[in-house]
């Protein structure tokens, strides 16, 4: 299920309907990994503190 919705991430983000806001927020509710967000933006994930 998660691949699948990583793959999914993936295309909305290549598509331009996500932004790296988005993906992140995955990571936050624990959808999707740290190492998840750095293969699908790039970048890599610094999570938020507040």
């Amino acid at each position: 299920m998660l691949d699948y919705f990583k793959e999914m991430s993936r295309g909305f983000y290549n598509d331009g309907f996500y932004t790296k806001a988005d993906i992140a927020s995955f990571v936050e509710l624990t959808l999707l990994t740290s190492s998840d967000y750095k293969e699908i933006t790039g970048d890599d994930y610094v999570a938020q503190t507040n």
